[in-house]
């Protein structure tokens, strides 16, 4: 008789277990549905915030960029290129410079004023590159000649030569074929080439 009565209250439990379970389980999925669609609104919402942002950023970026290109100023830092095409030789000098202080934190359109004649190739806040030709000769063509022993330095104006410096450079260490080439006259064009070309021997 107990026993019976045991096993009928094991199988009533177990019976209830299983209903419980059955409709906590459903409570359970139900919840977990309502929750993922609201993540997913959530997200949504969220995802078309980012967006809105995103989009703000880009278009004040653009404002921000089109501002400075058209209001860009020199800096005091800013190195000055001026290059003189000579039409008569052909050549091109290039001369490098500091911008002079009254035209620091100005614009391009002041600084077309302060060089008229000169066309503006590169404009940025820290280099300048302004060029301009002339019909004339560059007057920077220099030949090296040997001359009581020592590197001299002579231009060249059409054919005449003119003496305007003696280097310290003796022409007796230099190798044979430096002489030879000395004696014949060796041709710089321009500044930076000549004093290349004296560096090389000294």
């Amino acid at each position: 008789m107990k026993k019976s009565i045991i096993i009928s209250a094991i199988i009533v439990l177990f019976i209830l277990g299983t209903v419980i379970g059955i409709i906590l389980m459903k409570n359970f999925a139900g919840e977990k549905n309502d929750n993922t669609q609201i993540a997913e609104q959530n997200q949504e919402e969220i995802y078309d915030e980012c967006i809105d942002e995103y989009e703000e950023m880009v278009q004040s970026n653009t404002l921000v960029e089109e501002t400075s290109s058209e209001g860009e100023k020199i800096s005091p830092n800013c190195s000055i290129i001026f290059k003189r095409h000579y039409n008569d030789c052909g050549h091109t000098i290039e001369q490098y410079s500091s911008i002079p202080t009254e035209l620091v934190n100005k614009t391009e359109e002041d600084l077309r004023e302060q060089y008229p004649g000169w066309t503006v190739e590169e404009f940025s806040r820290n280099q300048i590159i302004l060029s301009r030709d002339f019909d004339s000769e560059c007057g920077e063509h220099y030949i090296l000649r040997e001359k009581d022993g020592k590197v001299v330095v002579y231009l060249k104006t059409g054919d005449t030569e003119e003496l305007v410096e003696e280097t310290d450079i003796a022409t007796e260490f230099l190798t044979e074929t430096d002489r030879i080439e000395l004696q014949n006259g060796i041709e710089a064009n321009g500044r930076v080439e000549l004093n290349q070309l004296i560096e090389d021997y000294e």
